[in-house]
């Protein structure tokens, strides 16, 4: 367990160069085999990215901080002077519709488990958006804690915690394969890490410290990317406009080479939280199939 938490005390949502080079990003384009789309089309995806803040952010991190994450989820939907790729991104492509249902069915589920002095986690925080976009007014003493290992992401759920009604919050700066608490949380939410992560053993290892760190009978609601048709004839993709899953695949793929395309199946997600100790464990699909939700019981 060391190795693996000692290899996970830095970020793998992002971290890349915030000077954006044009010349890096086409060339790599160019050195793509057998593109999606025809070259001529994808290089200009490239230049319509590099004209909007998410655009330029994603190209260069490869994925995505809470903030963006937030913005991609609830608060861009809302604007209205975007660009047409980044109102295409917003509202059309699939992935990002599956986090955002992903999201509201997250949502759903822990607003039907709180319970008055309960201590709730979120693991990645982010904005915490999870766990503050909650009603607590018939759960009195129910305490909310934020841990991140992204600083930047601490500050700003901070501010955002100033909005709720719940009285009791906290945050920590830490990596989530370290927590270093054991049998302190009700339950812990948590979106995103698994699929940054392409190392089964490392994700059994996050599902390890998720599961020490949950009270008797403690709940763990986390997630999945479900493999895509083109790697799995079992895919449980369920995509109505297959030119869209054509034009995400060339950006994300292609333009942008993201790194959030960790894939697994039901069966092995399954097997990784039973290894962690987990026995009772629902899986709840959104419309596309694409982004399960889990709900996962000690």
């Amino acid at each position: 367990m060391a190795n693996l938490a000692n290899a996970a005390q830095h970020l793998i949502t992002h971290g890349g160069d915030n000077l954006f080079n044009m010349d890096s990003h086409e060339k790599r384009l160019e050195s793509i085999a057998q593109p999606t789309l025809p070259l001529s089309e994808e290089k200009e995806m490239l230049h319509q990215l590099s004209e909007f803040e998410l655009g330029k952010f994603i190209l260069n991190n490869k994925g995505l901080n809470g903030y963006w994450t937030a913005y991609l989820i609830l608060h861009g939907p809302k604007q209205n002077d975007v660009s047409p790729l980044e109102h295409w991104l917003l509202h059309d492509a699939p992935g990002v519709k599956a986090t955002r249902e992903r999201f509201h069915i997250f949502k759903e589920q822990l607003q039907n488990r709180i319970q008055p002095e309960m201590i709730l986690a979120s693991i990645p925080c982010g904005l915490m958006d999870d766990l503050l976009s909650l009603d607590y007014a018939s759960a009195s003493g129910v305490h909310l804690v934020g841990i991140d290992l992204d600083q930047e992401s601490l500050d700003l759920a901070e501010k955002n915690a100033q909005t709720t009604q719940c009285a009791h919050i906290s945050f920590l700066k830490k990596s989530a394969w370290d927590l270093g608490v054991t049998h302190t949380f009700d339950l812990i939410t948590s979106n995103g890490l698994n699929i940054y992560e392409p190392d089964d053993e490392k994700v059994i290892a996050l599902y390890k410290e998720f599961y020490k760190a949950l009270t008797l009978n403690g709940t763990l609601i986390t997630s999945f990317l479900t493999t895509p048709p083109m790697l799995d004839t079992n895919s449980p993709w369920k995509i109505l406009d297959p030119a869209a899953l054509q034009k995400q695949k060339a950006l994300f793929n292609d333009v942008i080479g993201v790194t959030f395309q960790c894939f697994r199946t039901e069966a092995q997600t399954r097997s990784q939280l039973k290894a962690a100790g987990f026995s009772a464990i629902d899986i709840i699909y959104d419309t596309q199939g694409m982004f399960p939700t889990v709900i996962a019981k000690q």
